[in-house]
């Protein structure tokens, strides 16, 4: 663990800084990073022994949790879903309760509503009957959010219950940023039940109105849908199909006994099938109802299509004796669907291996209604690729999702960087694992350096609804690209101290909600060092690093060459010298040195090099190399 100074220790530091900045304004025109001093409301989590200062969950840390019970019909003539919900909260922390909070993200979808997407109107979700124990409840809707009062209040350990009823008209495809309908055909249901919001131990209630970019905060619990739709409709969702005998065919429920066992891929439902009406089980004319279990997740997910076939396979966890069963649903005319079951394998038994094992005990990947591709638990929707390549990027981007931030439960909404970063940095190294090639970070690493060059972002701890400009670079590009140059500056030797960070991050915060303190704490407890002036500089600013050769010098049988710092990152730098048959020696100007306020540097290597290189295995992001 590294000590930080107390908080009046680290005011103090940065006030010195700033004097020394200007005391040097003449020589220094790279500011020296302020240390990061945590909000007030962390510090106090800290004191009251819900988090640490390593990093870690506190001894006292806790959890809200969310029990639904979801009834739901699908009429996809109308495009309506109606349905029931009874939402039971659980009290955890040590506080009593006199609201309850839950999202309505449907309402995005009215008339008037604030939002940064565009969205077509349906007019949002309509609630009535909204009792709370059974009794006739006060509450309220304002715009995407419905605050409910408890008239006797909720003490620690208790639990109160809501019922309500919703009904809401779904979107068209490209009329909602993340769920949605194919011309009443294919349905994909996300953010689409009254869901209750986080209560964390560090904010109270976090339920801020959706606007449609930022996307979610969500606390974990345990659903069980049962979810009505015509005959022939296939139903996937997040959990376990309780009920498969009374939905599905027996050729069907044969093949997904056979997919748990068959290094294969197995056709559970065939273009054949679907032309033949045997997608599911003959209603007679009367719909089907699909009941699905889930635990330990923080949504649920739902597709329903007519126009779908369906694969299956099964991925192999450490740890786990039943395997995890893997679902591709796509429209049979996809290029490159069929390979994407195989592709969703490698992605789950990769990241298994390398981060976490996988908890649950399935995963599907459904093709159709948006561009690129969105996550859910167990469950991703993702549009058609022209390439099967292109499908690999996605299939791997859009399934580690459910280690950051399905496992990782941070808030998407205040820092997107957190996951989809972190997500993206997976992605370079899983798509490259399935293609058998080396680690592709250079296109996130040159991605950032262009869009660095530029002038073109906003700093990353920018709210994810309140980006002035580069929304997409500072939630994918920029934190992929430092978390590829943070693992080699944590590399000690053959240890792998940056993956020995994110191992230990993914298990301590499995099924929590940690803030961007609680991931550099614990990435500064590995690495044995502080690192504010990394925190700092990349994530609070937009500096940029840029080392020089300013000259090179002989003086008897040595050369001296003169590094010039011209950025304003303080960053370590490898210099390297080059001489005949190969032989090189290498030199490093450590980032205390600029830290001091010094702005060039010199290094000394013996003879007459035939060449002098910054940085050369390019792992710093350098944007004048």
């Amino acid at each position: 663990m590294v000590a930080h100074p107390p908080l009046p220790a680290r005011l103090a530091l940065a006030a010195l800084a700033l004097l020394s900045t200007a005391a040097t304004a003449q020589s220094t025109p790279r500011p020296i990073p302020y240390p990061v001093v945590e909000p007030a409301a962390w510090q106090q989590a800290v004191a009251n022994g819900t988090r640490s200062e390593s990093g870690a969950p506190g001894p006292k840390h806790w959890t809200d949790h969310v029990d639904y019970a979801i009834t739901a019909t699908l009429d996809p003539e109308s495009a309506k879903v109606t349905g029931h919900v009874r939402a039971t909260y659980h009290n955890r922390s040590p506080e009593r309760l006199r609201t309850l909070w839950l999202h309505l993200r449907q309402n995005l979808h009215q008339e008037g509503a604030v939002r940064n997407r565009n969205v077509v109107v349906t007019g949002g979700a309509t609630i009535d009957n909204v009792h709370v124990n059974d009794e006739e409840a006060r509450s309220r809707v304002q715009d995407t959010r419905l605050r409910i009062v408890l008239p006797g209040g909720l003490e620690p350990d208790q639990k109160a219950t809501v019922d309500l009823d919703f009904e809401f008209t779904v979107p068209p495809a490209g009329g909602a940023p993340r769920m949605g309908h194919e011309k009443n055909h294919v349905f994909y249901l996300g953010y689409w039940y009254p869901q209750f919001a986080v209560r964390d131990d560090v904010e109270d209630w976090v339920c801020e109105t959706y606007r449609g970019n930022g996307e979610f905060y969500m606390p974990y619990g345990n659903y069980d849908l049962k979810f009505t739709a015509p005959e022939g409709f296939l139903v996937r969702a997040t959990g376990v199909l309780q009920n498969p005998e009374a939905c599905l065919t027996k050729d069907a429920v044969d093949r997904l006994a056979r997919a748990k066992q068959s290094e294969e891929v197995v056709a559970i439902v065939t273009a054949d099938d679907l032309e033949a009406g045997r997608a599911t089980r003959a209603g007679n004319g009367k719909p089907l109802t699909w009941h699905f279990v889930a635990e330990d997740v923080r949504d649920c997910a739902v597709s329903a299509s007519d126009h779908y076939v369906w694969d299956a396979t099964h991925a192999k966890v450490p740890g786990r004796d039943e395997p995890v069963e893997i679902h591709a649903v796509y429209e049979p005319e996809s290029r490159t669907w069929p390979e994407a079951a195989a592709i969703a394998r490698h992605t789950i038994e990769w990241m298994s291996r390398e981060v976490h094992p996988y908890p649950w005990p399935h995963m599907t990947a459904c093709e159709g209604i948006i561009g690129g591709g969105m996550e859910y638990p167990m469950m991703t929707v993702i549009g058609d690729s022209r390439s099967i390549r292109g499908l690999q990027g996605v299939v791997c981007h859009e399934l580690i999702h459910m280690w950051f931030p399905m496992i990782v439960g941070s808030n998407e909404k205040r820092h997107s960087w957190m996951d989809e970063g972190t997500t993206s940095f997976f992605t370079d190294l899983c798509s490259a694992a399935l293609r058998d090639t080396p680690n592709n970070s250079r296109g996130n690493m040159l991605g950032y350096v262009r869009a660095a060059r530029s002038g073109g972002e906003s700093p990353l701890m920018t709210h994810a609804d309140f980006y002035p400009q580069g929304y997409g670079f500072a939630s994918y590009t920029k934190p992929a690209a430092l978390l590829h140059q943070l693992r080699e500056l944590m590399r000690d030797g053959d240890r792998d101290v940056f993956m020995e960070a994110v191992r230990a991050y993914v298990a301590e915060w499995r099924f929590k909600h940690p803030s961007p303190y609680d991931m550099w704490r614990t990435f500064e407890r590995f690495a044995g060092r502080d690192l504010d002036w990394y925190w700092r500089s990349f994530y609070f600013e937009t500096w940029t690093l840029d080392h020089a050769i300013a000259g090179t010098e002989q003086q008897g049988d040595e050369t001296i060459v003169t590094i010039e710092d011209r950025g304003q990152v303080p960053f370590p730098c490898i210099v390297e010298a080059r001489y005949d048959e190969g032989e090189t020696q290498r030199r490093t100007v450590p980032v205390e040195h600029w830290l001091a306020g010094n702005t060039t540097a010199k290094v000394t290597f013996p003879g007459k090099p035939n060449e002098v290189v910054l940085d050369p295995d390019m792992n710093a992001l350098d944007v004048d190399r």
